[in-house]
Protein backbone atom coordinates (compact mmCIF):
# COMPACT_ATOMS: atom_id res chain seq x y z
CA UNK A 1 0.00 0.00 0.00
CA UNK A 2 1.32 3.40 -0.80
CA UNK A 3 1.99 5.57 2.08
CA UNK A 4 -0.27 8.40 1.31
CA UNK A 5 -3.33 5.57 0.91
CA UNK A 6 -2.37 4.56 4.38
CA UNK A 7 -2.01 7.45 6.06
CA UNK A 8 -5.85 7.86 5.26
CA UNK A 9 -6.60 4.32 6.10
CA UNK A 10 -4.54 5.67 9.61
CA UNK A 11 -6.88 8.69 10.11
CA UNK A 12 -10.25 6.99 9.35
CA UNK A 13 -9.07 3.96 11.79
CA UNK A 14 -8.04 6.88 14.32
CA UNK A 15 -11.78 8.58 13.86
CA UNK A 16 -13.82 4.98 14.70
CA UNK A 17 -11.78 3.76 17.05
CA UNK A 18 -11.34 7.18 19.03
CA UNK A 19 -14.57 8.82 18.50
CA UNK A 20 -13.31 12.33 17.80
CA UNK A 21 -11.24 13.74 15.55
CA UNK A 22 -7.26 13.91 16.15
CA UNK A 23 -6.59 17.27 17.73
CA UNK A 24 -3.80 17.75 16.00
CA UNK A 25 -1.09 16.17 13.22
CA UNK A 26 0.94 16.17 15.64
CA UNK A 27 -1.20 13.80 18.03
CA UNK A 28 -1.78 11.66 15.20
CA UNK A 29 1.61 10.75 14.03
CA UNK A 30 2.36 10.48 17.58
CA UNK A 31 -0.68 7.58 17.75
CA UNK A 32 0.82 5.85 14.64
CA UNK A 33 5.09 6.41 15.33
CA UNK A 34 4.83 8.21 12.49
CA UNK A 35 7.19 11.32 11.84
CA UNK A 36 5.55 15.22 10.94
CA UNK A 37 7.92 15.09 8.31
CA UNK A 38 6.46 11.96 6.38
CA UNK A 39 3.21 13.40 6.76
CA UNK A 40 3.49 16.81 5.19
CA UNK A 41 5.64 15.15 2.36
CA UNK A 42 1.84 13.82 1.51
CA UNK A 43 -0.70 16.43 3.48
CA UNK A 44 -0.66 20.06 4.72
CA UNK A 45 -3.80 19.25 7.31
CA UNK A 46 -5.86 16.73 8.95
CA UNK A 47 -8.61 18.58 6.59
CA UNK A 48 -6.58 17.52 3.44
CA UNK A 49 -6.82 13.83 4.59
CA UNK A 50 -10.70 14.08 4.95
CA UNK A 51 -11.11 15.95 1.78
CA UNK A 52 -8.89 12.98 0.53
CA UNK A 53 -11.06 10.49 1.93
CA UNK A 54 -13.97 11.54 -0.50
CA UNK A 55 -12.23 12.89 -3.27
CA UNK A 56 -10.74 9.12 -3.20
CA UNK A 57 -14.37 7.69 -3.15
CA UNK A 58 -15.47 9.76 -5.68
CA UNK A 59 -12.78 8.58 -8.59
CA UNK A 60 -13.24 5.06 -7.70
CA UNK A 61 -16.92 5.57 -8.30
CA UNK A 62 -16.18 7.56 -11.93
CA UNK A 63 -13.80 4.43 -12.54
CA UNK A 64 -16.00 2.06 -12.09
CA UNK A 65 -18.51 3.83 -14.18
CA UNK A 66 -16.08 4.30 -17.19
CA UNK A 67 -15.01 0.54 -16.66
CA UNK A 68 -18.11 -0.91 -17.24
CA UNK A 69 -19.20 -1.29 -20.91
CA UNK A 70 -22.94 -1.09 -20.48
CA UNK A 71 -22.70 2.60 -18.92
CA UNK A 72 -21.99 3.92 -21.99
CA UNK A 73 -24.43 2.47 -23.69
CA UNK A 74 -26.79 4.18 -21.11
CA UNK A 75 -29.39 7.52 -22.28
CA UNK A 76 -28.49 10.14 -19.92
CA UNK A 77 -31.10 9.47 -17.49
CA UNK A 78 -29.82 5.54 -16.75
CA UNK A 79 -26.19 6.69 -16.55
CA UNK A 80 -27.42 9.30 -13.90
CA UNK A 81 -29.17 6.49 -12.04
CA UNK A 82 -25.82 4.81 -12.60
CA UNK A 83 -23.67 7.68 -11.13
CA UNK A 84 -26.09 7.31 -8.10
CA UNK A 85 -26.22 3.46 -7.49
CA UNK A 86 -22.46 3.30 -7.78
CA UNK A 87 -21.86 6.11 -5.45
CA UNK A 88 -23.57 4.55 -2.52
CA UNK A 89 -22.62 1.09 -3.39
CA UNK A 90 -19.26 2.50 -2.76
CA UNK A 91 -20.28 4.22 0.08
CA UNK A 92 -20.71 0.69 2.00
CA UNK A 93 -16.76 -0.14 2.11
CA UNK A 94 -16.92 3.81 4.11
CA UNK A 95 -20.61 3.27 5.87
CA UNK A 96 -18.97 3.41 9.53
CA UNK A 97 -16.95 6.19 8.81
CA UNK A 98 -19.61 8.46 6.96
CA UNK A 99 -22.56 7.82 9.53
CA UNK A 100 -19.99 8.59 12.17
CA UNK A 101 -19.34 12.17 10.68
CA UNK A 102 -22.38 13.26 8.68
CA UNK A 103 -25.07 11.76 10.41
CA UNK A 104 -26.42 15.39 11.25
CA UNK A 105 -26.31 16.43 7.91
CA UNK A 106 -29.03 18.31 6.50
CA UNK A 107 -28.20 20.65 3.82
CA UNK A 108 -25.09 21.34 1.54
CA UNK A 109 -23.91 24.21 3.51
CA UNK A 110 -22.77 21.33 5.92
CA UNK A 111 -20.82 19.47 3.23
CA UNK A 112 -18.62 22.30 2.56
CA UNK A 113 -15.09 21.49 2.61
CA UNK A 114 -15.21 17.44 3.58
CA UNK A 115 -16.77 16.88 0.24
CA UNK A 116 -15.19 19.44 -1.85
CA UNK A 117 -13.15 17.20 -4.27
CA UNK A 118 -15.96 14.35 -3.99
CA UNK A 119 -18.74 17.12 -5.52
CA UNK A 120 -15.87 18.48 -7.78
CA UNK A 121 -15.98 14.67 -9.63
CA UNK A 122 -19.73 14.55 -8.97
CA UNK A 123 -20.37 17.71 -10.82
CA UNK A 124 -18.28 17.42 -13.80
CA UNK A 125 -19.63 13.87 -14.46
CA UNK A 126 -23.25 14.89 -13.63
CA UNK A 127 -22.98 18.03 -16.22
CA UNK A 128 -21.28 15.75 -18.64
CA UNK A 129 -24.84 13.99 -17.87
CA UNK A 130 -26.91 16.76 -18.28
CA UNK A 131 -25.31 17.94 -21.37
CA UNK A 132 -25.97 14.81 -23.40
CA UNK A 133 -29.62 14.72 -21.95
CA UNK A 134 -30.08 18.30 -23.53
CA UNK A 135 -28.49 17.32 -26.82
CA UNK A 136 -30.86 14.14 -27.13
CA UNK A 137 -33.93 15.93 -25.81
CA UNK A 138 -34.10 14.38 -22.42
CA UNK A 139 -34.85 17.33 -20.71
CA UNK A 140 -35.71 20.61 -21.95
CA UNK A 141 -32.71 23.03 -22.38
CA UNK A 142 -34.48 26.88 -20.75
CA UNK A 143 -32.71 29.99 -21.37
CA UNK A 144 -30.48 30.89 -17.49
CA UNK A 145 -31.58 27.72 -15.32
CA UNK A 146 -30.33 25.50 -18.08
CA UNK A 147 -26.80 26.31 -16.72
CA UNK A 148 -27.68 25.22 -13.26
CA UNK A 149 -29.36 21.47 -14.01
CA UNK A 150 -26.18 19.85 -13.26
CA UNK A 151 -25.83 21.61 -9.99
CA UNK A 152 -29.56 20.55 -9.01
CA UNK A 153 -28.67 17.07 -8.89
CA UNK A 154 -26.67 17.86 -5.68
CA UNK A 155 -29.63 18.39 -3.90
CA UNK A 156 -30.55 15.16 -5.09
CA UNK A 157 -27.64 13.63 -3.41
CA UNK A 158 -28.59 15.36 -0.53
CA UNK A 159 -31.65 14.02 -0.15
CA UNK A 160 -30.88 10.40 -0.84
CA UNK A 161 -28.02 10.50 1.23
CA UNK A 162 -29.78 11.51 4.35
CA UNK A 163 -32.06 8.17 3.57
CA UNK A 164 -29.12 6.22 2.99
CA UNK A 165 -27.68 7.17 6.40
CA UNK A 166 -30.63 5.67 8.44
CA UNK A 167 -31.50 2.79 6.28
CA UNK A 168 -32.33 -0.02 7.95
CA UNK A 169 -33.75 -1.87 4.83
CA UNK A 170 -32.79 -5.02 3.84
CA UNK A 171 -30.27 -4.78 0.99
CA UNK A 172 -30.56 -1.01 1.60
CA UNK A 173 -33.84 -1.54 -0.44
CA UNK A 174 -35.85 1.62 0.52
CA UNK A 175 -32.10 3.41 -0.36
CA UNK A 176 -31.85 2.33 -4.45
CA UNK A 177 -36.05 3.31 -4.32
CA UNK A 178 -35.12 6.83 -3.08
CA UNK A 179 -31.89 7.02 -5.91
CA UNK A 180 -34.79 6.13 -8.73
CA UNK A 181 -37.58 7.90 -7.70
CA UNK A 182 -35.97 10.75 -6.98
CA UNK A 183 -33.50 10.88 -10.29
CA UNK A 184 -36.34 10.12 -11.94
CA UNK A 185 -38.38 12.79 -11.02
CA UNK A 186 -35.24 14.93 -11.26
CA UNK A 187 -35.45 14.26 -15.23
CA UNK A 188 -39.07 14.44 -16.15
CA UNK A 189 -39.42 18.04 -14.18
CA UNK A 190 -36.59 19.17 -16.52
CA UNK A 191 -38.48 17.17 -19.14
CA UNK A 192 -42.30 17.19 -19.92
CA UNK A 193 -44.38 15.82 -17.28
CA UNK A 194 -43.64 15.44 -13.42
CA UNK A 195 -46.99 15.03 -12.07
CA UNK A 196 -46.96 11.74 -11.73
CA UNK A 197 -43.47 10.66 -10.55
CA UNK A 198 -44.05 14.31 -8.04
CA UNK A 199 -47.44 12.53 -6.47
CA UNK A 200 -45.02 9.53 -6.41
CA UNK A 201 -41.82 10.76 -4.55
CA UNK A 202 -44.13 12.61 -2.21
CA UNK A 203 -46.00 9.57 -1.13
CA UNK A 204 -42.36 7.90 -1.09
CA UNK A 205 -40.82 10.95 0.94
CA UNK A 206 -43.59 11.07 3.63
CA UNK A 207 -43.22 7.17 3.85
CA UNK A 208 -39.27 7.53 4.70
CA UNK A 209 -39.70 10.59 6.55
CA UNK A 210 -36.33 12.61 4.92
CA UNK A 211 -37.78 15.59 3.44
Amino acid sequence: MKKEDSIVKQYVEFELLEGRVPNSVFEFCKHYNLKETTFYKYFNSLKQIRKKILGNLAVTIIDRLDNDSNYLEFNANEKALALFFTTFESFLENRSYLISKYDKVKDLKQMAGDWDLFFTHFDERMNQIVSEAKQNAEIKDRPYIGNYYGKSFKLVFLYVFRVWLNDESENFETTDAAIEKSVNLAFEFLGQSPLDSLIDFGKFAIKTKVV
